[in-house]
């Protein structure tokens, strides 16, 4: 509870909210009165401060939700950010890494909560892809929706990667040519 007590008020909702959501309800009622109202800090990160541009972005991209137990982790989704903003002098790829349950999709998707980032160095949007362990035939499907995605605009209408290596392909030039950030 201290360490909880010097953190923000983001801090004591999701700890509130864990214990709701986990089975501790008893726990969390002795809590309730004190859940803040408004989160303090002037810091845009928080849900109620995203516009709507951004929550549109982010939902058609197919970016994560902010799971309901959040705590924030400035520094590291800082970090994160940085190397995004890097990709404006030279575009290329962050890869973010880690073992299962660390908290990379949660940092990754709360560093792409800032408007300023998608305005200036993603202006058409972002890609959203969870990959992780898949049998051929699963990332034959991934890499198809991700190539029908990004020709949306495409007046051709193509057909479907029937393998890999097609897939990979045109995601090759569509990455170069048409999505370089």
């Amino acid at each position: 509870i201290n360490i909880i007590l010097t953190k923000d008020n983001n801090s004591y909702k999701s700890f509130y909210n864990a214990l709701l959501h986990e089975g501790y309800r008893d726990l969390a009622a002795l809590l309730q009165d004190g859940i803040p109202a408004v989160s303090s800090g002037n810091r845009k990160s928080s849900m109620d401060g995203m516009t709507s541009y951004v929550k549109t972005i982010l939902c058609e991209g197919g970016v994560p939700q902010r799971p309901v137990v959040f705590v924030t982790r400035p520094k590291l989704v800082d970090a994160i950010k940085k190397k995004l903003y890097c990709l404006g002098s030279d575009p290329g790829w962050v890869t973010v890494y880690g073992m299962a349950g660390c908290g990379k999709t949660v940092l990754t998707a709360e560093a792409l909560r800032d408007p300023q980032l998608l305005e200036d160095y993603f202006p058409g949007g972002v890609h959203w892809i969870s990959v992780g362990k898949q049998d051929k035939a699963g990332l034959l499907i991934k890499l198809q929706n991700l190539c029908s995605r990004l020709e949306h605009d495409t007046t051709l209408s193509q057909r479907p990667p029937l393998n890999i290596e097609e897939a990979k392909d045109r995601l090759r030039l569509l990455m170069l040519r048409k999505y370089p950030r």
